[in-house]
């Protein structure tokens, strides 16, 4: 009980400090999107192991992994492409959809919300799985739910543009700096952290590769 205190506290301080990085270059869109989405990953897959681990009447998962770790460690998954790109200039390109489906994700319809739903659904999941008795029907529904709805919102998506260029200046994928979203395309992080430092120089400016 201890640990999963503390393991909560070290998440949430951890996920403010994100949150501000993000918000410090209005990219607050991109935190919840994959925030959320490899939170929902984390979840089902710690639900996953521990209803087989119940079920082999095998307990080491259960003190070893937090669900707070798991939500975070998705996290982490799904938006590494943004760290590469916060931290090293890295752009964003198609080969990180290995990530989460980093980039089609901003494309589905309504990501914000179908993010929430399958958080909600891995959520469910796990409760199901670690609460009482093991219920592996309703846990594999849940489980089942949020799979299905990831793979409707992927069929669903909007078309992801052909050109690499034309994707990072992508409204659904740039990070906007200032008070309005048109411009020119800045290409490093670095560009973004100027522009949000000399606010009436850069009302205009979008930030390409993140996302």
């Amino acid at each position: 009980m201890i640990r999963s205190w503390v393991a909560g506290a070290a998440v949430i301080a951890l996920e403010v400090l994100l949150y501000l990085e993000y918000a410090r270059l209005h990219g607050q869109f991109h935190y919840w999107l994959h925030g959320l989405i490899g939170a929902a990953l984390g979840l089902a897959a710690l639900a996953t192991a521990r209803l087989i681990s119940r079920r082999r009447g095998d307990a080491t998962i259960r003190p070893r992994v937090t669900p707070w770790e798991a939500a975070f460690v998705g996290h982490l998954y799904s938006a590494l492409p943004d760290f590469l790109f916060l931290g090293g200039g890295v752009l964003h390109d198609y080969w990180m959809d290995v990530f989460a489906f980093h980039i089609t994700a901003h494309f589905v319809p309504a990501p914000i919300l179908t993010a929430l739903a399958l958080f909600l659904l891995a959520l469910a999941g796990y409760a199901l799985a670690t609460t009482g008795r093991p219920r592996p029907i309703p846990t594999a529904a849940a489980l089942g739910a949020g799979a299905v709805l990831a793979i409707v919102a992927l069929i669903a998506a909007a078309p992801v543009p052909d050109d690499v260029q034309d994707l990072r200046s992508s409204p659904r994928l740039a990070w906007h700096v200032g008070d309005h979203t048109h411009g020119h395309a800045v290409g490093t992080p670095g560009a973004a952290r100027s522009a949000t430092t000399t606010p009436r120089e850069c009302t205009t400016t979008t930030v390409g590769g993140g996302g």
